[in-house]
């Protein structure tokens, strides 16, 4: 009869450690889920990041632009004002050079009728006007005046050519300095019309980064919120789990005063000899309900996370602070690591198993649940879990309760 209550409670804790093994497996795939999008959260920022400092880059390459825009068109201000000054001269120099045209044209006609006047006319004929002299005063005074008139001449010839010279010279120095004033503004021109070009393409990248980011940002946002609903339902699922187990605590629990209630009556109607066997059944009667507890127990923290050298039950347990820890919580003292927990306790053989018992595999140990499956905190990327208990083969099996 005792066996049998035995027996029955071990079906109730497995059945409801099913479900919490359900429930753990909901986490811990939520859990996975989410790492993946926090993952996909951070590659989105850095993308972010990248986008931002190659915004920057480019706006610095705009600030520059504008600057050498700003200087350029100064330039060209300051240009224009030169042309135009230039341009004043070159009007006053036109005017100038109409009146030493005209100067020339009236020079070039005096001559003109000078020479007519003087080799033309036989009055005016040098030797003719020496030979006529009268005397040798009047013979000097005509010599004079035929050399001052040559000498005029060639005073008027000389103003004649320096005239034509300086007309000359004064257009062609005004031609050659606006041609170089034109040619530096052309100059400059075409080194706006490169700047308004490079200003447009490097306004279009900002655009262009501002749009990316936009997206990017819109993406993270998305990213954000799933986090944030993974993080709800983990909650929730949490909760659920926790709920179960304390269901499941309160359901061993009195199933176990059942069982013990029922041993007791057995035991009160046998003789005092049968008393003595019956007495010792009931003794591994109570060591298998406290095995069976610490599985129950043990299965509560499913989900929880595998941290390497850790004790916390729940904050993150190795396989052997796992079972550690678990054992501690009903007061008994096993080694602390794998190895030790292999050779401590007393020995069990893999075909009597129960719940509560430790499993020893190379390196690792897991708790027996009973049904085949057992419980332990198995690596980083599962957590806490349940197995088969020959999920890898068993080296031996330890008992210290």
């Amino acid at each position: 009869m005792n066996k049998r209550a035995i027996c029955f409670v071990l079906a109730v804790i497995l059945g409801l450690g099913s479900s919490l093994s359900v429930l753990a497996a909901s986490v811990s795939e939520v859990k996975r889920q989410q790492g993946a999008t926090q993952n996909q959260l951070d590659e989105i920022n850095q993308s972010i990041s990248a986008i931002e400092s190659k915004k920057n880059a480019v706006r610095a390459e705009l600030s520059h632009l504008n600057e050498d825009l700003v200087e350029t068109m100064l330039g060209l201000e300051l240009l224009e004002a030169d042309l135009e000054a230039k341009q004043e001269e070159i009007d006053l120099a036109q005017e100038e050079y109409e009146y030493y045209k005209e100067l020339e044209e009236a020079q070039y006609e005096a001559m003109k009728l000078r020479i007519q006047y003087m080799y033309e006319k036989d009055s005016m004929d040098y030797v003719s006007m020496i030979f006529s002299a009268k005397s040798l005063s009047d013979l000097i005074n005509r010599a004079d005046f035929a050399r001052e008139v040559s000498d005029y001449d060639d005073e008027k010839l000389s103003e004649y050519e320096a005239t034509r010279h300086k007309v000359e010279e004064t257009k062609q120095k005004l031609e050659e300095e606006q041609a170089i004033l034109l040619e530096i503004q052309q100059d400059q021109m075409v080194y706006k019309e490169e700047l308004d070009s490079q200003i447009s393409s490097a306004k279009k990248k900002v655009k262009n980064f501002e749009t990316e980011l936009a997206n990017a940002q819109t993406k993270a946002n998305e990213y954000k919120e799933t986090i944030k609903k993974q993080n709800a339902l983990i909650t929730k699922l949490e909760e659920e789990e926790r709920k179960a187990a304390e269901e499941a605590a309160k359901k061993e629990t009195a199933k176990q005063e059942s069982s013990e209630e029922n041993s007791s009556n057995g035991n009160s109607s046998e003789n005092s000899s049968s008393g003595s066997s019956s007495s010792d059944n009931s003794s591994s009667g109570n060591s298998g309900s406290l095995g069976a507890s610490i599985a129950s127990y043990a299965l509560q923290f499913v989900g929880n996370p595998y941290v390497y050298g850790g004790t916390s039950l729940t904050n993150g347990a190795d396989c052997s602070g796992f079972t550690w820890a678990v054992h501690k919580h009903f007061g008994i003292s096993i080694p602390r690591t794998s190895q030790a927990q292999a050779k401590g306790g007393k020995n069990v053989s893999l075909s009597a198993l129960q719940p509560g018992d430790i499993i020893y595999y190379e390196n690792h140990v897991a708790l027996y649940i009973g049904n085949g499956r057992v419980v332990h905190a198995s690596t980083k990327e599962t957590g806490i879990k349940t197995d088969r208990y020959n999920y890898r083969t068993p080296s031996c099996a330890r008992r210290y309760w």
